[in-house]
């Protein structure tokens, strides 16, 4: 009986620990399953949040202006140089002995592939540069009735108010990619004013879809009316490097062969020291 007995306790006690390491494990399993649900739900949040932020940053891209890509003009090879103006010798004289005839030959001596334009035209004014230049007509009016005005009523040099009837040949633009050189005023055109010649000097160069190379030359006029150093102070103020004085690069004439020559020297050193003119290599 009693050994009955004490198995019977063995068993309830046997049970009742049973019992209880079953109820800890039961609560150890909902403990873990509460955790591991929590975890989950951390895990599905943070996706959440992610795929959110993903979808925002979209949407930002989406409205941001898309920036376009800009395209880098092309630089365009010099085709050569263009002499624009006034040629100051006359007929065979002028194909033997301008500057831009030694020009020329000064480029081919030193190695230069370059051909020289003459856009010159001999005892014209201004009025008929900018006309054969292609420079808006009622620009080239608004000098003129400029020039009447000032006169008040006495008589201008016809090169003052005049154009001379131009070609086809000599209107036609061929010179787009060349380095202009533009040597204009020696018979007139501006009124005596050096800054309006620098004006009309500018509307030419405006003809040109590149405006950074070129140079300027600068001769006192044939009839006198303005003295170097007059022309020469307002053309260095508007024109800087660009500009060369023809009474400082010689003591000769511009109009003379000499004179012409050493223009032609000025202006090749100068296109070397602008670097305009490079030698390959």
């Amino acid at each position: 009986m009693d050994r009955e007995r004490k198995w019977n306790i063995v068993l309830i006690l046997l049970c009742i620990v049973f019992c209880v390491a079953l109820a800890g494990l039961f609560v150890w399993n909902k403990k873990s399953e509460a955790k591991e649900t929590k975890r989950l739900e951390e895990v599905a949040a943070g996706k959440a949040v992610s795929e959110k932020k993903k979808e925002e940053v979209a949407k930002k891209e989406e409205k941001a202006p898309q920036k376009e890509e800009q395209e880098v003009p092309e630089k365009k090879e010099i085709e050569g140089i263009v002499c624009w103006g006034d040629d100051m010798l006359n007929g065979e004289e002028s194909t033997t002995y301008s500057y831009k005839v030694v020009l020329q030959k000064l480029l081919q001596e030193h190695g230069y592939a370059l051909p020289v334009q003459d856009k010159t035209l001999q005892g014209a004014g201004t009025m008929s540069m900018m006309t054969m230049a292609g420079v808006p007509k009622e620009k080239v009016e608004g000098f003129i009735n400029k020039h009447i005005e000032a006169a008040q009523g006495g008589e201008l040099p016809i090169t003052e108010t005049g154009i001379r009837d131009l070609t086809p040949e000599q209107l036609a633009r061929t010179d787009l990619n060349c380095i202009p050189i533009i040597s204009m005023g020696y018979y007139g055109g501006w009124s005596h004013d050096p800054a309006e010649l620098a004006e009309q000097q500018q509307a030419i160069l405006d003809t040109f879809p590149s405006k950074e190379q070129f140079l300027i030359v600068g001769a006192i006029p044939i009839d006198g009316s303005v003295d170097a150093a007059t022309l020469d102070g307002v053309m260095k103020e508007t024109w800087g490097e660009h500009y060369l004085s023809a009474a400082e690069i010689s003591s000769r004439p511009a109009a003379t062969y000499e004179g012409q020559e050493a223009i032609a020297n000025a202006v090749f050193q100068k296109l070397e020291e602008l670097k305009y003119i490079q030698k390959e290599g």
